[in-house]
């Protein structure tokens, strides 16, 4: 049995897990789903949403007694990839899947716009209240471009503003700590929220030990989540 701790994208929250988090449990391991602050049962004032107190509400999940295989998608890869450096002696492996898997010294920020997502510019940003929203108009074609009208539906219903400060915010990644973390990458060919260029340019700044990839647009999740759960539970043997 292995404990996975799964960490949703912008915008979302653990609700977006629901198709993968009872076929990892099927399979016989332990699964954690939270929300991130600001996101559901966590709700926080998005000025106060710092990567930091992400990172100390996902610290505050591990279990001491046995390491977490952590899973993360889209943005949030900065996120896991800070509770490793906090926390590298709890956490087996990282599996970033179309995530932002930076390298030390660089912040979400410095890698946007991507000109080869559908985002580009279709973001609001209100500075003023901390926090970024994506046009609905743009829902399907640049989330979930190959999902089910029953699950846009549910995303329509329950997607939030994001806040901005996490995105801003320099990574302080060390090789002794972070570095002794194993890390993999499932990249989502038709993705069109993180574009396959981005994901290859992330894969040539960072190293990994193993990469797989998955015919689907953004939210795999939704769309593939019989492969897409066959390919973290690959990833995830030792």
């Amino acid at each position: 049995m292995k404990n996975f701790l799964l960490i949703h994208g912008s915008w979302h929250g653990a609700w977006c897990w629901f198709k993968i988090w009872p076929r990892l449990e099927a399979a016989g391991h332990r699964v954690m789903v939270p929300d991130l602050p600001g996101r559901g049962r966590a709700p926080a004032f998005a000025p106060f949403v710092s990567l930091e107190r992400m990172v100390r509400a996902l610290e505050a999940q591990l279990p001491a007694d046995q390491k977490t295989t952590v899973v993360v998608h889209s943005r949030y890869g900065i996120v896991a990839s800070m509770l490793a450096e906090r926390a590298p002696e709890r956490i087996e492996r990282i599996i970033y899947l179309a995530s932002f898997m930076l390298p030390n010294g660089k912040r979400v920020l410095d890698y946007v716009p991507d000109r080869g997502a559908a985002l580009t510019g279709h973001v609001q940003v209100n500075r003023r209240a901390m926090w970024d929203w994506l046009d609905p108009n743009m829902y399907r074609e640049a989330l979930y471009a190959d999902c089910s009208a029953d699950d846009i539906a549910l995303a329509r219903t329950l997607l939030v503003r994001e806040p901005v400060r996490p995105a801003l915010t320099t990574l302080k990644l060390s090789a002794d700590r972070y570095g002794t973390v194993p890390r993999a990458y499932i990249r989502l060919t038709e993705d069109k929220a993180v574009s396959i260029a981005l994901q290859d340019r992330l894969l040539g700044e960072t190293e990994v030990e193993r990469v797989e990839s998955l015919r689907a647009s953004h939210s795999a999740y939704f769309s593939k989540p019989d492969e897409l759960t066959r390919t973290i539970l690959k990833l995830a043997g030792n």
